[in-house]
């Protein structure tokens, strides 16, 4: 149907690209996007957010960096939402430095674009850098969501930081009058597991008013069976 269209704008392209990335259909997707520019049809940041979600999901840092070229020539630099495609497509990628160069860069952020860069630093390992954000958030007059702290719990838990990670939990339910998801109680599971806590661990999950999924449980008993490894190997 769209071939046979006499006359395709940038909005039809995009829904034909975007259609293919929400299939996970990424490469189509790209292929599209060239067939898009091959025949002079200018795209719009929309456009950009769908190509970019695609680079993204597929890991590849080179098609990223040329598509970021391609932002900065076609005036997209100051657009909110392709610079926050552009920090979660960075960190997808593995590169936190030019995902922190983007986000430093923005003349104006909104709340997505310090929760993509939140979670893409701790997502990275990167969790003392994701913790100052989530600060410098507040500082800056936003207040963290689910999201936010999803991004800060995660950084507590691979950086080993257990009481700041259950302070963490405690500012979300009682100061921010967040209602914890399972994101949040299986970041304070793993958060338990990795330091050695197991007994704690399984006290969350007994308590937490919906059933594990099984990412968690999986996590867990991965925990318990070095657990039980360790305490073998000294005998």
């Amino acid at each position: 149907m769209f071939e046979e269209m006499p006359e395709k704008d940038a909005v039809s392209w995009t829904v034909l690209i975007d259609g293919f990335v929400k299939k996970g259909r990424f490469e189509e997707a790209l292929i599209w996007f060239q067939e898009m520019q091959s025949f002079g049809t200018t795209p719009d940041f929309v456009t950009m957010v769908s190509v970019l979600s695609a680079i993204a999901n597929l890991g590849t840092l080179g098609l990223g960096l040329w598509l970021h070229r391609f932002v900065l020539m076609h005036d997209f630099r100051d657009n909110i939402r392709v610079n926050n495609s552009l920090i979660d497509m960075y960190c997808r990628c593995g590169c936190v430095r030019l995902a922190c160069q983007v986000f430093n860069n923005m003349p104006k952020r909104s709340l997505v674009s310090w929760n993509s860069i939140i979670v893409g630093l701790a997502c990275n390992a990167h969790a003392e850098e994701a913790l100052n954000y989530f600060h410098l958030m507040q500082n800056d007059g936003f207040k963290p969501d689910g999201v936010s702290y999803t991004g800060a719990l995660t950084a507590c838990s691979h950086a080993g930081l257990v009481e700041e990670g259950l302070k963490l939990f405690e500012a979300m339910t009682q100061v921010h009058k967040i209602t914890p998801r399972i994101e949040h109680y299986g970041c304070v599971v793993d958060l338990y597991s990795r330091a050695g806590r197991l007994k704690e661990a399984l006290l969350v999950v007994e308590k937490m008013p919906m059933k594990p999924n099984e990412v968690m449980l999986g996590s867990l008993w991965q925990r318990v069976e070095l657990v039980k490894m360790s305490t073998w190997l000294r005998g």
